[in-house]
């Protein structure tokens, strides 16, 4: 963020003192709080084990709290019909092995360049009968048109065997096509595509095969040298040699074990050299300094407004991390600081997925982290020079978030109101439903309508059919998946199919579907700023860069545009800063406007010369 830096030697020591008071605080919590060597029940400690059977979410009728108003959405569940009949492999199993806990990862992108997202899916592996036995690969799945999928997994070249967790999809080589990164445990794997529907695999040449355990990713341009960059979240050391643990009491149930007594792992920063190669500075850059980093999702943006992209990193049992982009490629870890770090009530969370919008509208982007049950989700509203401000409880998603597990998170218009509204994937690590019917293996997604910034109402049991099942969910990703103009939704499961959710809700406006294309800057626009600006509302968004738990989402900006047929004015902040504006700018009978860098006003100013939002 940007804050005035102390002057005098008395301040910084000062300053020193309280991040150091601050983390110890925050230490003591996680400590005298959760017993991890035994394990305590519904603690963030293990991870859920149970049948390997592939099975649909257990329907329920209504939840315990229905949603006191009508909803404004509705998702109709479209996955009997697109022909995607993917389960995640090897997860969870009878060994209890840390690596079940995690599922698989979904990537939206429109490989082949003909206007339509198709959908990447990560699959995984099991220690005593390998993916490669039973050829469980990673899939492609072609989009063919009105939600109707088409496996292209093999043609394509993509077929791969692994522990696979996360994706991020992103034009590194500048090329027009949509390149292709895996990270998993053991070992991670990039794929170029090579334009003619197929890719290569081309993760030694490029210097990225690190055997760390990888969790998400996210591509971005980070330098602001026109080359898409690669952040890769690493978790934990761990052997699957390691014996399982029991929750405190219960020696009859098995679970794995608690990350917190695992040494945390480097997350990896590699820099785009532009030749088709990729060197790792973590080290030089500041990021790999920073100890005991257990990260299991990120969200890469322009926090503060200065025209650099910052990292925030959501931590399992670890405070979360925000490096701010200090240029140069050289970061500063500040997630105490900026008051991102643990909860509002001091505690450390266990952190897995992250949000970034400006849910309130005040010019900042926000954020949201997930986390344990019988924790709290966060938010964290972005205030500019001040900081971040933890506004959950304010807002009401303390009280619904308690009782679940949450994984991946998103934050997107849903209803076109001008208002980000925020769904969660929800689902436990432990199958502890032996003990009572308090414990909840399955859970139920939710949808939480964002009320103009002052309160979010859950209102899933009103939104569809899927949101009365239970399920165990894991990633999300958003997009608009048939061209319509709003956000639709893809979530993975353990032991059950992906959902594919279309958005059938009722729109407050029309929209438009932005696609920046760099010239000067990355083709790709990953992660940059962008305001736009009409008769009813000024919006602030970004192009997702990362976000949600091992996902990568659609990445053209949805933008409600109220009734006008043009939009007022269009501002981007390309990477290193430099802003453009386009004015009166008209869509197509799609929706679609496309912003090609050197086509629009350029201000003659960069972002860290222009004054904050009010």
């Amino acid at each position: 963020m940007t804050r005035g830096s102390p002057t005098s030697a008395r301040h910084k020591a000062t300053r020193g003192l309280i991040v150091l008071v601050l983390v110890l605080v925050a230490a003591a919590s996680l400590f005298f709080l959760r017993p991890w060597s035994e394990k305590p029940v519904d603690s963030p400690a293990g991870r859920p084990i149970g049948s390997a059977k592939h099975t649909e979410g257990d329907g329920d009728g209504q939840r315990g709290n229905p949603a006191p108003e009508k909803s404004p959405f509705h998702f109709e569940w479209m996955t009997p019909q697109t022909g995607i009949d993917f389960v995640y492999y090897g997860s969870p199993s009878s060994e209890k092995y840390m690596t079940d806990q995690n599922g698989g990862g979904v990537g939206l992108f429109d490989y082949d360049q003909d206007g339509q997202l198709d959908l990447f899916f990560v699959n995984g592996s099991h220690f005593q009968m390998p993916a490669t036995e039973l050829s469980q690969s990673n899939r492609l799945y072609r989009a063919v048109g009105n939600f109707q999928y088409e496996e292209v997994t093999i043609p394509s070249h993509l077929v791969a065997h692994g522990f696979g967790m996360g994706c991020a999809a992103g034009d590194y080589d500048n090329d027009g096509f949509c390149d292709l990164f895996v990270a998993s445990y053991g070992r991670d794997r990039l794929w170029r595509n090579n334009g003619d529907g197929t890719f290569a695999e081309v993760t030694e040449e490029a210097g990225v095969g690190s055997d760390r355990w990888g969790t998400s990713a996210a591509f971005a341009d980070l330098d602001g040298d026109g080359l898409l960059d690669l952040y890769v979240v690493t978790y934990v050391d761990w052997s699957p040699n390691e014996p399982p643990c029991h929750p405190l009491g219960h020696p009859e149930i098995i679970t794995s074990c608690s990350p917190i007594e695992r040494t945390g792992q480097a997350d990896l920063l590699y820099r785009n050299t532009g030749s088709g190669q990729f060197d790792e500075v973590g080290k030089a850059a500041g990021i790999a300094r920073v100890p005991d980093g257990k990260g299991l999702a990120l969200a890469i943006a322009d926090l503060n407004g200065d025209g650099r992209l910052d990292i925030y990193v959501a931590n399992d049992t670890s405070p979360n991390f925000l490096f701010r982009n200090l240029g140069g490629l050289r970061f500063e870890e500040v997630g105490v600081l900026e008051g991102v770090a643990v909860s509002n009530d001091g505690t450390v969370g266990a952190g897995m997925g992250v949000a970034c919008a400006d849910y309130d509208r005040n010019g900042h982007l926000d954020l949201c982290v997930t986390n344990f049950r019988n924790q709290v989700n966060d938010v964290f509203a972005n205030l500019g020079p001040a900081g971040f401000a933890a506004t959950n409880t304010a807002l009401g998603v303390d009280l619904v978030s308690r009782s679940p597990l949450g994984f991946g998170v998103v934050l997107a218009d849903f209803n076109l109101d001008t208002w980000p509204d925020m769904f969660v994937a929800n689902g436990h690590i432990w199958d502890l439903t032996s003990l009572g019917p308090e414990h909840e293996y399955k859970m139920h997604p939710q949808l939480l309508w964002n009320h103009q910034g002052r309160r979010f109402a859950d209102v899933s049991a009103q939104s569809g059919d899927y949101f009365r099942q239970r399920w165990l969910g894991r990633s999300v990703a958003y997009g608009d998946l048939d061209n319509d103009g709003d956000a639709d939704l893809v979530v993975t499961h353990l032991t059950a199919p992906p959902a594919v959710l279309r958005n059938d809700c009722d729109r407050a406006c029309q929209s438009v579907r932005l696609n920046l294309i760099g010239t000067r800057s990355s083709r790709q626009a990953l992660g940059c700023r962008v305001t736009c600006i009409t008769g009813q509302a000024r919006q602030v968004a970004h192009v997702p860069s990362g976000g949600s738990y091992q996902a990568s989402h659609d990445p053209r900006v949805l933008l409600a545009t109220g009734n006008s047929t043009a939009i007022d004015e269009i501002q981007v902040v390309w990477s290193g800063g430099r802003i453009e504006v386009w004015k009166n700018a008209v869509p197509d009978r799609q929706g679609n406007l496309q912003l090609i860098e050197g086509t629009g006003t350029p201000t003659g100013r960069d972002a860290a010369s222009q004054p904050q939002a009010p």
